[in-house]
């Protein structure tokens, strides 16, 4: 997974390179539309076009028989039937068209998540630093410390044992993105921190070994499993603040100007479904 997210992160860096000068809600509707024309091209060549097509004059016919035979109760349950099972039969036939869209569709939200569901943090903008041990972890690996800045002061250790973590309180002091360095004094562990506005990608999260965690938060390598440290998550880091291009509100603006431009060019690009 960690090659992988690699690969899509410097992917993803190319294609917003030029869609940064853009305002933010811009760029999430350029994006939109390509994914949007995208599927209707998978959804042509993926699935079987004539049998949905067959399927499409099956239940106009039945819906025909519905209003011209409302009087004859065998002759209407008779046609809702069939509608039930073409909408069925057309559900399958969407099945191929799905599965291929389906991972790459995972993938690219992950990446566009670090666009769009996070902010930078500004310069005296205080959050929490934690760092996640495993379990069974001895009280003499939780002397863990942050490595100084230029970019940022630390404020407050908080050794946790119950909960296997070390929380800092940290507040940034200038623009850019730092690395913050957490060592025992024999190894070091890093995570970036966005500081300023401009700044495009933006990960809260340095997963472990976790696969969900690293589908999540793609935007640095993942800790081994044989790592002291398995995690290390900035807490209550800031969302973007926009109704339909920032947090949790992208992904439904994603979503509806896709299928929107799909709708609209279905019978341009000659697509049943």
């Amino acid at each position: 997974m960690g090659v992988l997210n690699g690969i899509l992160v410097a992917v993803f860096d190319a294609i917003y390179a030029p869609l940064n000068i853009l305002p933010r809600w811009f760029s999430l509707t350029v994006l939109s539309g390509v994914v949007g024309v995208l599927a209707l091209l998978v959804v042509k060549y993926a699935s079987n076009q004539a049998a949905i097509g067959q399927i499409k004059d099956d239940i106009k016919a039945n819906l025909l028989a519905i209003k011209l035979f409302k009087d004859e109760m065998r002759v209407m349950f008779g046609a809702q039937r069939r509608l039930i099972w073409a909408a069925l039969r057309m559900q399958y036939r969407m099945i191929p068209p799905m599965l291929v869209m389906a991972v790459p569709f995972v993938l690219m939200a992950a990446q566009m998540g670090l666009r769009y569901q996070w902010r930078p943090l500004g310069i005296g903008e205080e959050v929490l630093l934690t760092a996640e041990l495993p379990p069974d972890t001895e009280r003499s690996n939780f002397d863990l410390r942050v490595a100084e800045s230029d970019g940022f002061e630390v404020f407050d250790r908080i050794r946790a044992v119950a909960d296997a973590s070390v929380t800092w309180r940290l507040r940034p002091t200038t623009a850019g993105v730092h690395t913050i360095e957490i060592t025992n004094g024999r190894d070091t562990y890093t995570k970036e921190l966005a500081v300023g506005a401009g700044i495009d990608r933006v990960c809260p999260v340095r997963p472990g070994s976790n696969f969900l965690d690293q589908l999540l938060y793609p935007a640095e390598p993942a800790f081994s499993t044989v790592s002291l440290v398995r995690s290390i998550r900035l807490e209550r880091f800031p969302d973007r603040q926009s109704w339909y291009a920032g947090a949790d509100w992208w992904l439904l603006w994603f979503l509806v100007v896709s299928i929107v431009l799909a709708l609209v060019l279905k019978p341009v690009l000659k697509v049943k479904f």
